[in-house]
């Protein structure tokens, strides 16, 4: 038999070959050449050399758990671990990259460097982190020896091993993860999709009422970024009062993006159920057409929304000032319409009130309300129909045609 040298010197695959196996052959063979050079370079002496080849060790590692990626996709395609879990995930971690990222945690716990998680997450993480390095280098041994003996099916080896570092992957990267940040739970999960309907049904509403264009949903616009989450809060409180915003239920029964304003959206929710139709529609356009003083984010959670009652007016001086139009004259919302000294200086209260919660959700919950907007404009957006060309030049689409 010949020394394993030599067999990998007579039988290594050409590097024009575009099968799997072929291209793991020498995206392997640079990560090997990689560390090796890293393993005898004096990291004192030359630290710039080291950075290099250390971004070169991630690209090479990236390149190659790609072709690992395909490989499994190819030998063990019903065998795949799930991994709906990461819709738990911030957003803002669901990068392409995510498992080098992964990997090179694993490298740094069994380095014993806790970069990112604390000491004790890092000790209990580490065994799991020792098991995937160990199978990641099975299931390289395997593949190499495969590689050289091509072509041929997958054997059941490389099937056992690539099964076992699927399922370990999956377990270290949820675990790591979880450590890492605070992963959404299913009720929160469930939570955020209602808030996604909401916001769809703000969206269909301001279309129907002329607030906003097909065109400017399917362009993009940045105002809207603003526009839909200050709408929804108005939605959410007084035209569907059951839905994510129904503030009935407890602050912890609540999303936890709208939970920390709860105090605030019940005063909110208190103001906007005092309003004539014409007062609504005078707050909504104000939501739609503010001004830059406006729009900065209220820095306190109670906002201009007064905790002190201003001087009762008393029901007859009302009437003068043509405040209460359409309104029914009873004593709470008497009171809550007393503390201003006009129509306007409540709509103002409530734009700066409104727009501090939704600004505010742009800062301490940007990943969850860019989760949010993306899955509204995948449903508000028009869909594109696709046009196919058909043997006599016409296009037509793939929708069938009512006649």
């Amino acid at each position: 038999m010949l020394p394993a040298a030599v067999r990998r010197w007579l039988h290594r695959p050409k590097r024009s070959d575009p099968r799997l196996l072929s291209q793991f052959f020498y995206a392997d063979e640079r990560v090997t050449q990689v560390v090796t050079e890293i393993n005898c370079l004096d990291v004192e002496t030359d630290p710039q050399q080291y950075l290099t080849l250390l971004n070169q060790l991630h690209l090479s590692q990236a390149e190659l758990l790609a072709i690992i990626e395909q490989i499994m996709e190819e030998c063990i395609p019903k065998e795949r671990h799930g991994r709906d879990y990461v819709i738990k995930f911030p957003e803002d971690l669901l990068v392409d990259n995510l498992r080098n990222h992964m990997l090179f945690a694993a490298e740094c716990l069994m380095a014993r460097t806790y970069i990112d998680v604390e000491e004790a997450d890092g000790v209990r993480l580490r065994p799991l982190a020792k098991d995937l390095l160990c199978s990641l280098e099975v299931v390289r041994m395997v593949l190499r020896e495969q590689s050289l003996n091509q072509p041929g099916p997958y054997s059941e080896t490389i099937r056992r091993a690539l099964i076992r570092f699927d399922v370990l992957f999956a377990e270290f990267e949820l675990s790591y993860v979880s450590s890492l940040v605070s992963v959404k739970s299913p009720e929160e999960i469930y939570r955020q999709q209602e808030i996604v309907v909401l916001f769809c049904e703000t969206v269909a509403r301001a279309l129907k009422l002329g607030y906003l264009t097909q065109e400017m949903i399917d362009g993009y616009e940045p105002q809207l970024m603003f526009t839909i989450p200050r709408l929804a809060i108005i939605s959410g409180l007084l035209i569907y009062p059951d839905g994510p915003l129904n503030l009935e239920r407890r602050p912890e029964e609540i999303s936890r993006v709208f939970s920390p304003f709860y105090v605030l959206l019940r005063k909110i929710r208190d103001l906007l159920r005092v309003l004539s139709k014409e007062e609504l529609y005078k707050l909504e356009k104000r939501v739609l057409n503010e001004c830059t003083a406006d729009s900065q984010p209220c820095r306190n959670r109670e906002c201009a929304c007064p905790s002190v009652p201003r001087p009762f007016v008393q029901a007859s001086d009302s009437a003068q000032r043509g405040m209460f139009t359409d309104i029914p004259l009873n004593s709470r919302w008497l009171e809550l319409r007393g503390r201003y000294r006009n129509i306007e200086d409540m709509i103002h209260t409530l734009f700066v009130c409104i727009s501090g919660v939704a600004d505010q959700l742009q800062t301490n919950f940007a990943s969850d309300l860019r989760s949010i907007l993306k899955s509204v404009f995948k449903i508000v957006t028009s869909q594109v129909e696709e046009l196919e060309v058909t043997d006599t030049g016409r296009a037509t689409t793939d929708k069938p045609q009512l006649y």
